[in-house]
């Protein structure tokens, strides 16, 4: 057993984090259940190393600073703990210690056994588990800070804006998370105990967040309470950390001092040296690491000279360094030798400090250096080598942002030259900041030297852009490096280099499509990274034609433009109609000039063209067809897929068109012969339709439903445009009309994209239209069919439409259907969407275990790496907390924020429900404080509900289900019947009892006009006046007014309904008037009422607490069970303000059994003696193959000697209608 003071300090603990997390807007649970992202670690890096290099170096604080002043707000007490429980959630935090797989794992070292026993012994573990997690999330949300204020210099750099403002956005989003004050908060109240100690890589995480957010007030109540130890001595990242923090707030002094206390530390050897996380081949000897320990630390000193604007003391303390002779053993107290990380630091410096020609100096010394850098940042050197990673990216970076392009092109090219020799990587960013400081300057400089500017645009096309295809690197997933490239296509375009300018584009396409072959060839790309290079690719070029069709060039060249349709068949990008429309007035143009000659590819793209175009192909295609005579084209030399166009587009009983298939051989040569000898006769040829090869044909790698070969599918831009408008967001009107348009088009041989008809089909699913659904997949095949070219738009098209029909299908009701889609995809090497996995676990119901099955898509989904959405997220979530799984439910809640995945109203709904249901009424509150503090909270009303019915039925509190009521209506939330339902429970179950106050609530209901008077409100003021007033009279005359109440719809459902008779049971029961059930039960046949199970449950624990257990056993062997696998069907009241479906229920239909009538039964039979019989039930309950934790709960029965049918009172309906 646990000594009491751990049990006493867990209480402590968990009232100071329910009070910190009051003021911040999380829960303790949220923090149990979030991984740590590291164990201890003693990482001897600065933040300028660590996170980033160079100029993206974290130059100033954070945004979030706690104020030492906040006070914590007390909570009463909760019921004491047990030893075992204490011992296990003392379990469950250290368990969270363990890394996670998408964080820091390398940055582990492991508590000893004896610290661990120790904490757990002491009750500090659970603080400390705390802390470290908390602490780490904050370290997590400050590298993606980083991360993203880096993605914004190099995209503005680029002057590429879209999404800057979304960026924005979530840069503020993550810097007002509130981690670190509640981990400095746990740390305060921890301290107060003079025998509290912490490990020091606590100490060091809470200094690490302290320099985050530049907080050197708590960096100094955190670094005092570790000095007074004397069992333990700080390291090198403490100083670090220390160091750091008053540099983000530019006290040089504060510094100063800290970097001398770390000096004299040293002297007197009361420095921890540790350097485990630095480098992956951590130092062996001590020795090393204190060299390495001591030299990090200067480091950091320098930087801090630098962030604090005074270089010349940067300086010094590098001459310092320089002096050291590298050879000699060193001592604690020697001035470490400096190394390469040092060099970096101080071009870093330089340039943060914008004095770029003073960095570009010693970045020149450094290059004249014969000594290549060291792959060991610390490895000493008392003479600089030649730069490392670091030091290029922050002089390529500096010198961009400067605008010196000289400079930058000179030491690009020495890069080059020397990075494979020096184990750096000339990376995509650099190629970019290069590309658009070049640009930059070309915009500004129009007048710029023609030779000039094409030397300049040449050194751009063969030096800057890669060309080689392994790596996957600069690929048009980045929107800045296919933006960038797109403009210096356009410099070669607008400067008169036609020519250049298309085959850059040409090569770059014909690079990124290379790229893609390797990739998928190696295995380096999945599905998803695929898809985003493909449109990627697609978007610089149908962007590029625009851009090329809009500029100032008086007229283009066929030639020119029948390149770029070329360019746009090779990448599968569709031509516009603008584009159409240019190429074809330009072939009008050109056809009857003698100096017309196109090569066999051009003629291919002119036939592309025509039959993309968005107006009537027939004339351009017979006047394409005697050009083709006239210049005795050979179509042999074709493609095998324009072959295959102009089979299937010509006319079998046109001369010209025959004529020139006939060069294809049979069956066109006898085809020609046989119109030659028609044309001089007068009867009339009839058209036929000749037989494409199969070559010519051929069907993608992805089974599609065979299309007849006659059929002519066209897509249509323009189209696909008209169609679409529905999403995002269409009503049922515009998806209708959406639809109809759709056949209109499919009546003239005219069809949208294949993403337009799967949103399409997905859209239908929602209305419930499966007809139409099916329509449109046969319709699909279609246009799949016509993709032939090339076939990997065709597959991916495939895969879309079969993803969308698992959407559809699933939210129409067919699941059955929709699970058949999902197998064809798996089948064929394909992965359902976060979509699509979201909309079959929504529909995942009326099952005898729902959560499990739909958990077990969840599982499907992860395996395949699908990486979930909101909507994923929300119905799992969902589906966990109907289900009682709250721990589940918070981990995915977690793990969803891991993943940066922002929570919605619906998300804290379901979460806040999960935590109602097991009566955690501490995380329900926080989480639902987190929740409405959100800056895109928009009010909706479960949440409230859920609150208000957890202080009604589970945590009876009367001020706090006002209290969120009251939130409610100041939030102008509508009340739904639902809150009024719980309005009267609270009024009527609650002491002290206010029956004026219930009655007040009812006459309010029937007053609103949006909210309509249902079963459950009825039930309720029968359950308040019968089950807790005593009073059967009362029950009894309210029972009775109903029928003729003024708000009853005498064309309505029967009223009173099922939920009405139950509760009356209830109150029959409860009160022992067994007596007069017999008349009900009889008003209820009559009325045409269902009746539900859990009517019979109350009947059969009511006969058998009167001593009838006969009774009781007729009434269950009366019922039905439902088939295995599936829920007992027409037992459940609707949700909330759904309207009643009682009515289409037969009152003569069957009652299935739930689980809770065989529940009801076994304690009837246990409580009148009948063991054997209970065991007999359970051996029937197994049968039934029920889920383990259902038959569980029930057969746990078995162990209370307590049990009897009348042992506790029900005071509310049993029907399961929490919201």
């Amino acid at each position: 057993m646990l000594p009491k003071v751990a049990n006493h300090l867990f209480h402590h603990t968990s009232r100071a984090v329910v009070a910190v997390q009051n003021q911040t807007g999380h829960t303790l649970r949220n923090v149990l259940q979030l991984q740590s992202s590291s164990g201890p670690t003693t990482a001897v890096t600065g933040w300028g190393s660590s996170v980033s290099s160079g100029s993206n170096a974290h130059s100033g604080p954070g945004p979030s600073k706690f104020h030492t002043s906040a006070r914590l707000h007390s909570t009463p007490a909760s019921s004491p703990l047990s030893a075992t429980q204490v011992r296990e959630r003392v379990e469950k935090l250290s368990a969270f210690r363990a890394p996670s797989a998408q964080q820091r794992s390398q940055n582990t070292v492991t508590d000893s056994p004896s610290d661990a026993s120790q904490l757990v012994r002491s009750g500090f573990g659970t603080y400390a588990t705390l802390i470290n997690t908390l602490t780490d999330r904050d370290f997590e949300n400050y590298e993606a800070v980083c991360r993203a204020e880096a993605r914004l210099r190099r995209r503005r750099r680029a002057a590429v804006d879209s999404n800057a403002e979304e960026e924005e956005q979530r840069i503020a989003s993550l810097r007002g998370d509130s981690h670190f004050a509640s981990a400095f908060a746990l740390f305060q109240t921890a301290a107060v105990n003079p025998n509290s100690k912490f490990p020091l890589h606590i100490y060091n995480k809470l200094l690490r967040s302290c320099a985050i957010h530049s907080n050197a007030d708590a960096a100094l109540a955190v670094y005092a309470h570790l000095e007074k130890r004397t069992d333990i001595n700080p390291d090198a990242q403490t100083y670090i950390s220390l160091i750091a923090t008053y540099a983000s707030s530019h006290d040089v002094r504060g510094a100063e001092n800290m970097f001398q206390r770390f000096r004299d530390a040293s002297r007197l050897d009361r420095v921890q040296w540790s350097f485990d996380a630095i480098r992956s081949d951590a130092p062996s000897t001590r020795e090393e690491c204190r060299r390495a320990s001591q030299m990090a630390v200067w480091n950091e000193m320098l930087a801090a000279y630098f962030r604090c604007g005074q270089p010349s003391d940067a300086l010094g303390l590098l001459e310092q360094m320089m002096d050291t002779a590298a050879a000699q053993p060193s001592k604690t107290a020697d001035i470490p030798p400096p190394s390469s990380a040092t060099f970096s630091r101080a071009v870093a410096g330089f340039c943060q400090l914008g004095d770029v020609s003073t960095a570009l100096s010693w970045f020149e010394r450094m290059l004249q250096q014969q000594q290549s850098s060291s792959a060991d940042p610390y490895e000493p050197s008392h003479l600089p080598r030649r730069p490392d990673q670091a030091a290029w990216t922050a002089m390529i970076d500096a010198l961009a942002d400067e605008g010196m392009v000289a400079e930058l092109n000179r030491l690009f090219v020495r890069w080059l030259e020397l990075a494979p020799r020096d184990g750096t990587s000339v990376l995509s960013d650099h190629r970019d900041s290069v590309l658009a400081a070049n640009l930059r300057l070309m915009d500004s400089r129009v007048d710029l030297d023609q030779a000039k500017a094409l030397e300049l645009l040449d050194f751009l096309s063969e030096h800057v852009l890669p060309w080689h295809v392994d790596g996957g690197h600069f690929t048009f997933q980045r929107e800045t490096s296919r933006v960038l490239c797109e403009r210096l296509v356009m410099q070669y375009w607008t400067r008169g280099h036609a020519q250049q300018a298309l085959e850059l584009a040409e090569r770059i396409a014909s690079r990124q499509l290379q790229v893609l072959r390797y990739g998928q060839a190696q295995e380096t790309f999945d599905s998803s990274q695929t898809q985003w290079r493909i449109e990627g690719t697609r978007r610089f070029v149908t962007d590029l034609v625009t851009d090329i069709l809009s500029s100032r060039v008086p007229s283009i060249p066929l030639s020119h433009l029948l390149r770029l349709a070329a360019l746009l068949t090779d990448v599968g990008a569709l031509h516009s109609t603008q584009f159409s429309e240019a190429c074809l007035n330009a072939y009008a143009l050109e056809r009857n000039s003698p100096a017309l000659s196109l090569s066999s590819r051009e003629w291919e793209a002119l036939l592309d063209v025509i039959l993309a175009g968005d107006v009537e192909s027939a004339a351009s295609l017979n006047t394409l067809v005697d050009d083709l005579l006239q210049h005795t084209v050979d179509i042999t030399t074709f493609s095998e897929h324009a072959k295959g166009q102009l089979v299937r587009n010509l006319s079998s009983s046109d001369l010209n068109s025959v004529r020139l298939l006939a060069q294809l051989g049979e069956p066109f040569a006898s085809r020609y012969a046989e119109l030659e000898r028609l044309q001089q006769s007068p009867s009339v040829t009839s058209a036929q339709t000749f037989e494409t090869p199969s070559s010519w044909n051929e069907t993608p790698a992805t089974p599609i439903t065979p299309i007849s070969q006659s059929s002519t599918a066209r897509i249509d831009s323009t189209h696909s445009h008209q169609v679409g408008e529905f999403f995002p967001g269409g009503n049922r009107s515009a998806v209708l009309t959406a639809y109809q348009r759709f056949r209109d088009g499919a009546e003239r041989g005219i069809y949208p994209r294949p993403i337009v008809i799967a949103r399409l089909i997905s859209a239908l699913g929602r209305l419930g239209e499966t007809t139409k659904i099916h329509d449109l997949y046969h319709t699909a095949q279609t246009v799949l069919g016509s993709l032939e070219h090339p076939k990997q738009w065709q597959t991916s098209g495939w895969f879309l439409v079969e993803d969308h029909m698992i959407i559809g299908l699933a939210h129409a009701g067919d699941v059955e259907a929709a699970h058949v889609h999902r197998q064809r995809l798996l089948q064929h090497g394909g992965v359902p969407s976060a979509d699509a996995y979201g909309a079959l676990i929504l529909n995942v119901k009326d099952t005898t275990d729902d959560t499990s099955n739909a958990m077990a898509l969840y599982q499907e989904s992860q395996s395949y790496g699908v990486v979930p959405n909101i909507f994923l997220y929300n119905t799992v979530i969902s589906k966990l907390a109907k289900a009682r799984k709250a721990d589940h439910a918070l981990h995915l809640f977690q793990d969803m924020k891991a993943r940066n995945v922002q929570p919605t109203s619906v998300t804290y709904g379901a979460v806040i429900a999960a935590c109602c249901r097991v009566g955690d009424a501490a995380s329900a509150e926080l989480l639902f404080k987190e929740m409405t503090s959100e800056p895109t909270f928009k009010p909706r009303v479960p949440p409230y509900n859920t609150m208000m019915q957890l202080y009604t039925h589970t945590k009876p509190d009367r001020e706090r289900v006002l209290h969120y009521y009251n939130a409610l209506r100041e939030a102008k939330v509508q009340p739904t019947a639902h809150t009024y339902k719980l309005l009267i429970d609270a009024y009527g179950c609650i002491e002290p009892i206010d029956l004026p106050a219930m009655q007040k609530v009812f006459e309010d209901l029937v007053a609103d006009r949006n909210v309509s008077v249902q079963g459950t409100h009825w039930a309720a003021l029968i359950n308040a006046w019968g089950c807790v007033q005593k009073d059967l009279d009362q029950a009894l005359a309210i029972f009775d007014s109903i029928a003729t109440h003024p708000t009853t719809n005498p064309h309505g459902p029967p009223m009173p309904d099922a939920v009405v008779y139950e509760a009356l049971v209830n109150t029959l029961v409860t009160l022992r008037r067994m007596d007069l059930v017999p008349t009900y039960l009889e008003r209820l046949r009559t009325s045409g009422v269902h009746m539900t199970a859990y009517i019979a449950n109350l009947l059969i624990k009511g006969y058998a607490s009167v001593g009838d257990i006969e009774r009781s056993r007729e009434i269950f062997e009366s019922l039905q069970d439902p088939q295995e696998g599936v829920a007992a069907p027409h037992n459940h009241v609707p949700h909330q303000n759904k309207p009643q479906v009682a009515s289409q229920v037969p009152a003569d239909a069957p009652v299935f059994r739930e689980p809770s009538t065989w529940e009801a039964m076994v304690r009837a039979e246990l409580g009148n003696g009948e063991r054997d019989r209970a065991l007999a039930l359970l051996q029937r309950l197994q049968a039934r193959m029920f889920p383990p934790a259902v038959y569980q709960r029930i057969s746990g029965i078995m162990l209370d000697e307590s049990v009897s049918p009348w042992a506790s009172t029900e005071t509310a309906p049993s029907s399961p209608v929490f919201s």
